[in-house]
């Protein structure tokens, strides 16, 4: 139970760092400052080692006053996965190995 904890927050505090950086880049605001756990799935790497993928959501805003809606997802200490669900088209960086979501 202590491990998940720690792992836990240490994925927290990575895909935070990584957000914030994210929209940053893409001259969009990181909005309160937070991530939440949307899903925490086990996943099988190709050598049969089992692992936690967790999925989180966060929100950005392009202006100030509207609020849209990103996806992150961390495995193994690794953003694996961003998107900015922006309104003139999804921004992704990284991908999810097909089959394995």
């Amino acid at each position: 139970m202590a491990w998940y904890w720690q792992d836990s927050l240490r994925s927290r505090e990575l895909i935070l760092k990584r957000c914030r950086q994210f929209c940053d880049e893409h001259d969009v605001q990181f909005l309160d400052q937070s991530v939440y756990v949307a899903r925490v799935r086990l996943a099988k790497s190709k050598q049969y080692h089992f692992f936690l993928r967790r999925f989180y959501a966060f929100e950005f805003s392009i202006g100030g006053i509207d609020r849209h809606n990103g996806v992150a997802v961390v495995s193994k200490n690794k953003v694996e996965y961003l998107s900015l669900l922006h309104p003139d088209g999804e921004i992704i960086e990284g991908g999810l190995p097909v089959g394995k979501q």
